[in-house]
């Protein structure tokens, strides 16, 4: 019946939502004004759900992904720029931005649709459509690192299957080796 059983108070006042995550028994939240306050809450009890940690860092995420229990990836923006954020909740009092990658990017559709966004965990990577281009990114080490850039103005979307990323642009496909990060085949239309 969409009865109201438990709830927070207090919390970003002022401020928009723009994105919320919810993992088992945690969610995640980042509200917007001046700073990104990226929020942890402990949902273990419905009825008395609490907020357990804050974070303030310039910019916003807009968009929130699980690496694993304790690793979620942001991306939003910071100074107009894409800004990709790796953040630590092991400690669910004192959330850490561990790692930050800014992009020469003004956009991404993983902003406004999440379906642009592919996490490979075999090989600890995720897929970025950007307005110039694609790009590959390592995560491993609490480190957020570049490992492949596709130059293409048209990149919409990225899949994987078995060791091959496959870029899918307006024009043309492209198959990297995931082992290498080479251009392993390409398709144009």
């Amino acid at each position: 019946n969409l009865d109201k059983i438990g709830k927070v108070e207090d919390w970003g006042k002022g401020e928009k939502i723009y994105s919320a995550r919810f993992i088992e028994d945690k969610g995640y939240v980042v509200t917007f004004r001046q700073i990104d306050p990226f929020y942890v809450l402990d949902l273990s009890d419905p009825k008395n759900p609490q907020m357990k940690g804050e974070l303030k860092i310039p910019g916003y995420s807009s968009y929130l992904h699980p690496i694993n229990k304790d690793k979620i990836i942001g991306i939003g923006k910071e100074d107009n720029r894409v800004k990709i954020s790796l953040f630590d909740v092991s400690s669910l009092s004192e959330p850490r931005e561990v790692s930050k990658y800014t992009l020469d990017e003004y956009w991404t559709e993983v902003e406004n649709n999440h379906h642009a966004f592919l996490l490979d965990d075999k090989h600890n990577v995720f897929f970025l459509p950007g307005g110039k281009g694609g790009y590959v990114f390592s995560y491993t080490g609490d480190e957020l690192k570049l490992v492949k850039a596709i130059s293409d103005n048209q990149v919409k979307r990225a899949l994987y299957l078995n060791d091959y990323l496959y870029i899918i642009g307006q024009y043309k496909i492209v198959a990297l080796d995931e082992f290498r990060w080479e251009e392993a085949g390409k398709l144009e239309f």
